[in-house]
């Protein structure tokens, strides 16, 4: 494959601000084609260089790379069960207690898709009961609304059933058998990280502390948030995905997880996967029916071509030094068609 567009993309949009940094990668099952960092991963106070070892906040890749895979592989253990709803692990549900543990991994719930529960007078340990009092924002089922806070409940959930906090479930379950040795929640401090936004509170900008506010509230290990990764940690990851699961996940387990439950919604689920069916995509035009992967708000994105396995990683703060920097939107677009078009079939 002749990826010189995408590099040239990615040098481009670094040098038109579009992101401060990146940290990109591009291969298939375990051969890597492309690999590259460049950039600031933080500019104020002071600029930092990127290195190797920068942890980026990965935002919503949490809920892939954290809580999906922790849910699927107590799926395979026989500790969980898609059946199993919101009313086997909370007494009190008001009204939501046959919300299916697929409901939440589909994005099909009915939960809002946000509550700020950080501006909320309620204490952390109280959020599962502050959400599950909320009403629906539309019938069970019947739509897919991208929710986080349906993931928040999901990694309450996981946490009932391991009797531990969601950061350790996720390390023994996910990141120890992927050899994922620098990812986690919570960095210790002087652990190298891309910045991200200004927070007014602590008058400074968010550096090794989870940007998304719910997940800052809950204490940085959030069902939907709170994930920190390297580039070669995000690539190992996305190589077991070009593997579909090879080593990790049980062939039955990674098929269903990639399978379309949604179709006739406004976007293609699977179980935490974000899926290509016909409609817009951040895996840009080219990317065969079926493909799989997710975003995160910070900038980040992990994309598996259905057809090839054709894996692209990217990494970016693109929320440094504000989250108004919508440009990644029409970028990913790009960056997936630069790639997807040099495949020689």
């Amino acid at each position: 494959m002749d990826l010189t567009k995408s590099a040239q993309l990615l040098d481009h949009a670094l040098q038109n601000g579009v992101f401060p940094c990146y940290a990109a990668a591009i291969g298939q099952g375990k051969d890597i084609w492309f690999y590259k960092s460049k950039g600031y991963r933080t500019l104020y106070p002071q600029k930092a260089l990127l290195t190797e070892d920068t942890r980026f906040d990965m935002a919503s890749l949490s809920k892939l790379i954290g809580t999906t895979m922790a849910a699927l592989r107590l799926i395979e253990n026989g500790k969980l069960s898609l059946f199993n709803t919101v009313g086997d692990y909370f007494d009190q549900c008001y009204g939501k207690e046959n919300i299916t543990i697929r409901d939440l991994m589909t994005h099909t719930s009915g939960i809002p898709a946000h509550i700020p529960l950080y501006l909320r007078n309620i204490q952390p340990e109280t959020a599962a009961d502050v959400i599950l009092q909320e009403a629906l924002a539309y019938p069970t089922g019947s739509e897919t609304v991208y929710s986080c806070m349906g993931y928040i409940l999901l990694g309450k959930i996981l946490e009932k059933i391991e009797s531990e906090s969601l950061d350790r479930i996720v390390t023994r379950f996910v990141l120890e058998p992927l050899s994922m040795g620098q990812s986690g929640y919570c960095p210790q401090s002087g652990t190298p990280c891309a910045s991200t936004e200004w927070d007014p509170a602590s008058g400074t900008y968010l550096n090794g502390t989870v940007h998304d506010e719910n997940a800052r509230f809950l204490g940085g290990i959030s069902g939907n948030a709170g994930l920190f990764c390297t580039l070669g940690d995000a690539v190992r990851f996305a190589q077991m995905l070009s593997l579909r699961g090879k080593g990790f996940l049980s062939s039955r387990m990674f098929e269903l997880a990639i399978t379309d439950f949604t179709p006739d919604c406004s976007e293609s689920r699977g179980l935490g996967f974000q899926l290509y069916g016909g409609k817009r995509f951040p895996g840009g035009d080219l990317m065969s029916l079926g493909s799989y992967g997710h975003t995160g708000f910070t900038g980040t994105s992990i994309y598996v071509d259905n057809k090839t396995g054709i894996y692209a990683v990217l990494l970016t703060n693109r929320v440094h030094p504000t989250r108004e920097n919508g440009r990644i939107i029409p970028f990913r677009w790009h960056f997936h068609n630069t790639i997807f078009s040099s495949i020689k079939e």
